[in-house]
């Protein structure tokens, strides 16, 4: 068998200062300076005749054509091939605001709390990292390992009559395991770790206005520093895993987040360092299309429609003068123009998406999946939950897998079929039909079996 081949690099993001902040729609303010740096973070593996890079972006989400402007670059600048890329944001909600779906023209009008010449920059300074970390290969080995950790806790409560709060489920499903990929040269010093695990990054809320990565920032930290030789330090690279309906069990501030953070770090270092070298040292990748169905919202468009027309024939009929009862109504229909609001911008979004063919009812993706060895990658375009990330972890296919979201695309909130009947936020803001989360995870299982073939 051939050796391992492993390099890395980190390139920083650089956003401007006083930018818009995406994550949060209740946000007051624009950002007001850096607790950390954003930065892309790569890593490019080779087993001497098949490459993959993976590159986590800090950053909230990346839509398929900056992630395909990002894949075919660093394809250009190193033959990697751009099917071989995973570029996956991991999801902070302590970033710039950008179009996460398309570079701005050279045309475009400024736009209110964005920089339009550093969107345009993003693409290249993403695939820099990946150039470079293939132009840092060297002979490797590599371990995997899992360990406990517990930041992550379910946010869908179960209220009373079936209706579902974003609130802390405690005996909701929830993954307890942080997945780690260490890469070391032949003197044993590390030369890069991957962490995967599956929490938001909001542990900071909506009153913070500093740059940051979030707990994985100090993860991050943590590894690298305890890790750290005398003449270099390595690079660590946080990925996401399936946290569509997974918020941090604590949350507020940089203490907090750092708490959390450095007890990952040091969990992944701990689990790493008996774990066996990965023996087997091929390398493969498959891109594969997935054509999703959408979700039909027609009859609550229907519904929404005809509460809004009632709520407003409500108000103009009113005869009572400027009290309680005007400020109700105005209440009401406040109410009933939100939800419509709502449904109407999933319905606007499908219009516009070149993703979407809207005769049909479809939306086109696709999703990556990499083995290395007996470790698998899935690369998923959006926000799954856990319960469907578990299925896929638990494969009996390879002996390990990490579930990869928020890669290559964006197609937001993929529930579980069981969720769509109880609603909740995730599910009313998912544009794709019931079952399609299940049909990701079977099509992803179906490729890692033929893979291992």
């Amino acid at each position: 068998m051939s050796p391992f081949y492993a390099g890395a690099a980190r390139v920083k993001l650089d956003p401007p200062a006083g930018l818009a902040m995406l994550g949060y729609g209740n946000r007051v303010g624009r950002n007001n300076g850096v607790h950390d740096d954003l930065a892309a973070q790569a890593l490019v593996l080779s087993d001497g005749t098949n490459k993959i890079a993976i590159v986590g972006v800090d950053l909230l989400a990346i839509g398929a054509r900056i992630a395909d402007d990002i894949r075919n670059r660093a394809a250009a600048q190193s033959g990697i091939p751009a099917d071989s890329i995973l570029v996956c944001a991991t999801h902070t909600h302590s970033a710039p605001a950008f179009n996460i779906f398309a570079t701005p023209r050279n045309d475009a009008k400024p736009a209110d709390g964005r920089d339009l010449e550093w969107e345009r920059a993003l693409p290249a300074k993403i695939a820099a990292a990946i150039v470079q970390a293939n132009q840092s290969l060297e002979p490797a080995t590599l371990r995997a390992a899992a360990a406990q950790f517990t930041l992550g806790i379910n946010r869908r409560l179960k209220r009373p009559h079936h209706q579902v709060q974003t609130a802390a489920n405690r005996v909701g499903p929830a993954d307890a395991e942080v997945g780690a990929l260490g890469a070391y040269r032949t003197n044993g010093t590390p030369i890069a770790f991957l962490m995967n695990y599956p929490c938001h990054g909001v542990v900071l809320c909506e009153d913070n206005l500093l740059y940051s990565r979030d707990w994985p920032s100090f993860a991050m930290d943590e590894i690298e520093s305890a890790a750290s030789a005398a003449d270099a330090r390595p690079i660590s690279i946080f990925i996401q895993g399936a946290t569509g309906n997974i918020d941090p069990r604590s949350r507020g501030n940089f203490e907090v987040a750092e708490e959390h953070g450095r007890a990952m770090g040091r969990a992944a270092l701990d689990a790493l360092a008996p774990a066996p070298l990965i023996a087997d040292s091929r390398i493969a990748a498959r891109r594969i299309h997935l054509t999703l169905n959408l979700r039909d919202i027609s009859a609550d468009l229907a519904v929404a429609r005809a509460c809004a027309a009632q709520t407003q024939a409500s108000l103009d009929s009113h005869r009572g003068g400027d009290g309680y009862q005007l400020k109700r109504l105005r209440d009401h229909h406040a109410q009933s123009r939100a939800a419509l609001a709502a449904l109407e911008a999933l319905e606007e979004q499908n219009r516009r998406d070149r993703r979407v063919d809207v005769a049909r009812g479809e939306l086109a993706t696709a999703m990556t999946v990499v083995t290395v060895g007996d470790l698998a990658i899935v690369g998923i375009p959006g926000e799954l939950f856990v319960e469907l990330g578990l299925a896929l972890k638990a494969n009996p296919h390879i002996a390990r897998t990490f579930v990869a979201g928020y890669c290559n695309d964006l197609i937001g909130y993929i529930p579980t079929r069981t969720a769509y009947p109880e609603g909740g936020y995730e599910v009313e803001t998912s544009r794709i039909a019931p079952g399609s989360g299940e049909t990701i995870v079977d099509t992803a299982l179906s490729a890692l079996a033929a893979m291992r073939r």
